[in-house]
């Protein structure tokens, strides 16, 4: 079995495990430290209309690496995962706590972090914004745990300086079902 049809057999049953959910107001009287919802629908827009090639790797233990040049991407579905991290809903934005620092260079990290007791899944988040209010990288942690299904990802995306444009992203990650071995996999993927 392929290493793309094992990853997307873990799609399918985290697929099946998550739910769609809307984006609600921001908290209130909390200013997010960026906004993460609108820079990925703008990236999603412009990849979709640009489909611009991409060099994508799949990493999985015990399987050679598969390497492939896409040449048309649904870029929603690609770039989904990194909505999921998004904290401004109210009922995540006050279970983290919240570090911001300015780099030498003007550009702000922030960083959130969940509190030990919150039933979340995003474990850490950290923003890397330009002076400019462009997004230059994020990292992210995502655990999901249940009776049937365990799954730990590290996800990062960066985007290019000055522009923000989307340059490349991986997802790192473990997932094991309760009857099943686990999964160690790695994707990487450079527009």
């Amino acid at each position: 079995m392929s290493s793309y049809r094992i990853i997307g057999l873990f799609a399918l049953l985290w697929g099946v495990t998550a739910c769609e959910r809307p984006t609600p107001p921001l908290a209130e009287g909390k200013e997010p430290a960026y906004d993460l919802t609108g820079y990925l629908q703008e990236q999603t827009a412009r990849l979709q209309q640009e489909q611009p090639p991409v060099l994508k790797s799949v990493i999985t233990k015990g399987q050679p690496t598969e390497t492939a040049q896409m040449e048309e991407m649904d870029w929603e579905k690609e770039l989904a995962i990194f909505q999921e991290v998004d904290l401004s809903r109210p009922a995540l934005r006050d279970f983290y706590k919240e570090e911001r620092h300015t780099l030498p260079n003007g550009s702000t990290v922030s960083i959130f972090t969940k509190d030990a007791e919150a039933a979340a899944p995003v474990e850490r988040l950290q923003l890397t914004v330009s002076p400019f209010q462009k997004l230059e990288r994020l990292e992210a942690v995502v655990l999901e745990e249940n009776l049937l299904f365990y799954s730990k990802r590290n996800i990062s995306l960066t985007a290019e300086p000055g522009s923000g444009n989307l340059s490349g992203y991986r997802v790192e990650g473990v997932q094991k079902l309760i009857f099943g071995d686990s999964l160690r996999y790695r994707v990487d993927a450079n527009l």
